[in-house]
């Protein structure tokens, strides 16, 4: 049903069995992939999840007539068989569908000039170079080395793996098809192509509000992965993004499993040096002989796993996790508007396209050389789901993200949701002023129709899903994260499979951030944690699935506002 936007059955008294063949913890897009590719070869899977809907960042809420998604703004990849369309249609038989969001799929509003981001790189390359036709050059080698770099995340993500004969294969994957400059700051290489700051800042933009990071830290190969997504277009799912996670609940519940939610787990349990199970905030055990983390890698070694009962002095090294996750960078936390207005997506002239707005540099912030909150990136998901008019006719929504500085709300950690103080809810008020005037600056017909508004910060993202912070992406995906070429990298040690006997790191944390890293730990997670013929039949499955008639879009695909 469309109309739903709870999904997973909440955690009652006789609800849940003693065992499993797996427990999944955290129902966001990696935990729910991994459930699912487990489901699908025949596991009896629980997913566990503290929220009361299950989904992560691609759930959606309603309040007051209106409904909101959280996360999910747009996916790329998903033309006919391409890997996130192959691995939606696997996970879902093709019963979770998408409605392109048009050409283009964003436009950047920097410092006063407007750029159009349209799909497909020739359509791209031709309109940098219409704008600069000096930079035709750099233009040219810009998308040449974005084209070389098209191997680099599938590289790294074979080399996630474990196994000798998969481990060897990464590396000789990632000798032939890892070019240096892909590994090093995005706006250093790009920099070294294009003189013209103006068009840097077209360049650099996306990869920095998508991404949440300076591009200074952030690697090459992440604004080459940004170009690869979006490079046939970008989809919305039809009836919101909840819709997302309501698609893969029947072949979890198929295989007998089942998602349920307000269900925190309180640790997980370990026999020895292997995992057996999770104990529940209520108290109730579980085994199961794989536990799969999808909550964060902070929240899995420094709350979930026991810590022993009397460590020996020392600092890091006595922690699950080795004291890795020390040196690490989380990534920057955000603030999100939610808007409510009267008056349909096409009266009020809401694009289909995701608007980016910065005062022309996108780095300025992250550096930490500008204001209190980044640029912003706004989108309205009314425009882009077919289904929304007949839903909620004569209203809109939308959403407006901006990054802001860990200390700014760090002065309220500790208070409680709906208990905060009157200093934060001063805060709250000054930062939705600043974001309504970008609005109405942008989309003046906004001006006067927003009639509800409510903002969301680090503190509610925190309470919501257990990362310290309130990340967007979880730890920070820079150069150290992922080693410059010469170097190891920091997050090297993160992989699906871990060091304890039967654990498994699924989502973010295992490799990128976003739906396209999330799905994509989802995956490496259930490929380690099944047997050798669970694999076969996993990858067998996804193979066939690529070469059936996919299923087809829903919408349009160009045209509207």
């Amino acid at each position: 049903m469309a109309g739903r936007v709870l999904v997973g059955r909440r955690l009652t008294a006789g609800a849940v069995a003693e065992r499993y063949d797996a427990v999944v913890i955290g129902s966001g897009a990696g935990g729910l992939t991994t459930a699912v590719c487990l489901a699908r070869q025949g596991r009896r899977v629980a997913v566990f999840e503290q929220h009361y809907t299950a989904g992560g960042y691609t759930h959606a809420y309603r309040r007051r007539g209106w409904e909101w998604d959280v996360g999910i703004h747009y996916v790329g990849q998903l033309a006919p068989r391409e890997p996130v369309r192959v691995l939606s249609d696997y996970l879902t038989d093709g019963a979770l569908r998408w409605a392109p969001v048009g050409d283009p799929c964003d436009e950047y509003r920097l410092g006063g000039e407007t750029y159009a981001g349209p799909v497909g790189f020739d359509a791209y390359r031709a309109e940098l170079t219409a704008r600069f036709p000096a930079e035709r050059p750099g233009i040219e080698a810009l998308f040449a080395l974005v084209g070389r770099c098209r191997a680099v995340l599938p590289a790294l993500a074979l080399g996630r793996l474990s196994g000798p004969v998969v481990r060897r294969l990464a590396r000789l994957l990632r000798a032939a098809a890892v070019p240096p400059e892909a590994m090093r700051p995005a706006r250093e290489v790009v920099e070294g192509l294009i003189g013209d700051e103006r068009l840097r800042q077209a360049v650099l933009t996306r990869s920095a509000l998508l991404l949440a990071d300076s591009t200074a830290n952030l690697p090459f190969f992440l604004l080459a992965v940004m170009f690869e997504h979006f490079r046939t277009g970008a989809w919305y799912p039809v009836g919101g993004s909840a819709a997302i996670a309501r698609a893969m609940l029947d072949p979890i519940r198929a295989a007998g499993g089942e998602v349920f939610v307000r269900a925190p787990v309180a640790r997980i349990e370990l026999t020895g040096r292997r995992a057996t199970g999770v104990r529940l905030a209520d108290g109730a055990r579980v085994r199961a002989p794989v536990v799969v983390s999808a909550a964060g890698a902070h929240h899995t070694y420094r709350t979930l796993l026991p810590t022993p009962a009397a460590p020996p002095p020392g600092p890091a090294p006595d922690r699950p996790d080795g004291g890795r996750l020390d040196g690490m960078r989380r990534g920057f936390p955000f603030v999100v508007l939610f808007l409510g207005l009267d008056g349909d997506p096409a009266e009020l002239g809401l694009p289909r396209h995701n608007l980016l707005v910065t005062d022309g540099d996108c780095d300025a912030f992250f550096d930490g050389a500008g204001g209190r909150t980044s640029g912003c990136f706004v989108s309205f998901s009314c425009a882009k789901d077919p289904t929304w008019t007949a839903r909620y006719p004569g209203r809109s929504t939308g959403e407006m993200l901006a990054y802001v500085h860990p200390e700014l709300f760090a002065p309220f950690h500790g208070s409680r949701w709906h208990h905060r103080s009157p200093a934060y809810l001063a805060l709250k008020a000054e930062l939705t002023a600043h974001l309504l005037d970008q609005l109405h600056r942008h989309l003046p017909r906004t001006r006067g129709r927003v009639v509800h508004h409510e903002l969301g910060t680090p503190l509610t993202a925190e309470h919501f899903t257990a990362w310290p912070g309130g990340s967007l992406y979880g730890l920070a995906k820079d150069v150290a994260a992922f080693g410059d070429g010469r170097r190891p990298g920091r997050a090297d040690w993160l992989r699906p499979r871990t060091a304890i006997e039967g654990l498994y790191l699924s989502g973010q944390d295992c490799l990128a951030g976003g739906f396209l890293g999330a799905v994509t730990g989802g995956l490496l997670a259930a490929h380690e944690a099944l047997d050798r013929g669970g694999r076969t039949r996993l990858w067998a499955g996804l193979l066939r699935q690529g070469i059936r008639p996919p299923t087809p879009d829903a919408g349009p695909r160009r045209g509207g506002p």
